[in-house]
């Protein structure tokens, strides 16, 4: 099966974009995915999130900028099928942002090199706005999924997004295709919110809103706090790591993510 990568980008920040990224990679994995989470936000949100050390680790930035190979820079996890890229020297992004194409070879030399290391999947999170460096990971993706935070204000700025990849595609003959809106912090008692997600049903084209949505859970910032996926949090999964679970798999098929038929794969018995 060929490298799929999935670009999670936002047209705004603080819309959950980093918690939707470690989530869903996590349960990527946990459905048996080789997945590799990338993190080229110059917050480092990602690694700060996991773990302390991270901030200290060579990561994105440094492949970028000293030209290393992308295999020094993965760092395992306890969870086999889950590897991490951190953000590393982010002071080279602000020198993406004034050049961004001049890193454009640098990008697709890091693609090919993670094709050939047997992941199904690469999750990127990316910095917020469709411009400069975060423009070219999105044109070379092959699937953007965007987190929009379920307020008033999201309706504006998912509908620019959309018209960015649009543009994206014409302009640089991206093939990137939009795997789907992800509402993010709905609340499920709020008119309000419930209202963007039917502004939205009728808005955006076909089934791009994901069927799936995001709670506000205060599990989310308890787990980021422990530096660990909220499906960690809790000796039996919460509600909140369940949503998790339902996106990885509302998404498979989205991302051309297929499992082997079972006439093709081999079954340990339980008894001889």
């Amino acid at each position: 099966m060929l490298l799929i990568t999935l670009a999670i980008t936002s047209q705004k920040g603080g819309v959950g974009k980093t918690t939707v990224a470690i989530n869903l990679a996590h349960s990527l994995a946990c459905r048996g995915w080789q997945t590799l989470l990338v993190d080229s936000d110059p917050q480092n949100s990602v690694g700060l999130s996991l773990s302390e050390k991270a901030k200290r680790c060579p990561g994105y930035y440094d492949f970028l900028h000293f030209q290393c190979d992308v295999d020094e820079l993965i760092i395992p996890t306890r969870l086999p099928e889950l590897h991490l890229v951190t953000a590393g020297l982010t002071e080279t992004f602000f020198k993406l942002e004034t050049d961004a194409s001049a890193y454009a070879g640098d990008l697709a030399r890091m693609l090919g090199q993670l094709d050939g290391l047997n992941y199904d999947i690469v999750l990127v999170d990316t910095a917020a706005g469709l411009m400069g460096h975060t423009r070219g990971l999105v044109r070379q993706a092959d699937f953007a999924l965007l987190p929009q935070q379920s307020e008033p204000l999201g309706v504006r700025s998912i509908m620019q997004l959309l018209e960015g990849i649009t543009r994206l595609k014409q302009d640089e003959e991206s093939s990137v295709e939009v795997a789907g809106i992800l509402l993010t912090m709905v609340d499920p008692h709020g008119e309000e919110s419930l209202q963007v997600a039917r502004d939205l049903r009728q808005m955006v084209p076909g089934d791009s809103l994901l069927r799936t949505s995001i709670p506000r859970d205060p599990d989310f910032v308890r787990a980021s706090a422990h530096g660990v996926p909220v499906a960690l949090l809790y000796e039996k999964l919460s509600p909140a790591a369940l949503v998790f679970d339902q996106l990885a798999a509302e998404l498979e098929p989205r991302l051309t993510l297929q499992k082997l038929a079972y006439a093709e794969r081999e079954f340990t018995r339980l008894l001889d």
